[in-house]
């Protein structure tokens, strides 16, 4: 298929797999493949700028989830420098499956999707309306739930991939799969920081499963910081569309 002018080359390649958040569904011809198979025409497209004013609203929270992470981390009498030394991962040797599925920032993910799980079915123990919030979230959080749910299992299989990109372009020697690796952690990165804005969002609004949310932004936290050890340049990544104007 030709590709018409408007259209962002490859942008569907680092993006979220999130199209109805997405601020560049006119411009990505994977969106519109998919949009024809199911018959759904460009609906979503109508709502791009909508889509970029509510991330820049979550880069607000993100702002909000740091402050409140340093405040946390200060209470508890933890120096910042202690939280880097805690999170300087590096790689380890073996074989390539295995470690990128027993590397400690993997194993980090892992465990965030369990304390997810078990956030949610404790605070729906508590309810006193027999729903669940996942289902039925008050009108003020779905939002902030949404965002939560969906990154929930997205985090784990992009640290893997991206550690074995890393561990494949060690014996390779390869620039273009280091790239790979780095755009690949980059969308982690951004899906941990969207949860720690999401979760910063729900912090207070249930004063039984406080500890509970401040473990999980702390926890979050450390994994943010232990991706970007093991990848320093994933940050300045760019993603063509996203991180850079294309035309």
């Amino acid at each position: 298929m030709a590709e018409p002018p408007e259209l962002i080359q490859g942008i569907h390649t680092y993006c979220d797999r999130w199209c109805e958040r997405c601020a560049y569904t006119s411009r990505c011809l994977q969106f519109r493949l998919e949009a024809e198979e199911r018959g759904t025409g460009d609906a979503l497209q109508n709502f791009d700028a909508l889509n970029a004013q509510f991330w820049q609203e979550m880069g607000v929270a993100l702002v909000q989830a740091m402050r409140l992470i340093r405040e946390i981390a200060a209470r508890a009498g933890i120096e910042a420098d202690d939280l880097q030394s805690e999170t300087a991962i590096y790689a380890s040797s073996g074989t390539l499956q295995r470690d990128a599925r027993e590397h400690p920032s993997a194993s980090a993910a892992l465990i965030y999707a369990g304390m997810v799980n078990q956030w949610f079915a404790a605070t729906d123990e508590l309810s006193d309306t027999g729903e669940s919030l996942l289902t039925n979230p008050p009108h003020v959080l779905e939002e902030s739930i949404q965002v939560i749910r969906h990154y929930h299992y997205f985090i784990y299989p992009k640290i893997v991939r991206a550690i074995e990109g890393r561990l494949s372009g060690k014996a390779a020697s390869d620039r273009e799969i280091e790239a790979d690796c780095s755009g690949t952690a980059k969308v982690a990165l951004i899906a941990i920081d969207r949860s720690l804005a999401a979760w910063s969002l729900l912090y207070g609004e249930y004063s039984a499963q406080e500890d509970n949310t401040l473990s999980i932004l702390l926890h979050l936290d450390r994994l943010r910081r232990s991706v970007e050890v093991v990848f320093p340049e994933a940050r300045a990544f760019i993603r063509q569309g996203f991180d850079a104007p294309y035309s």
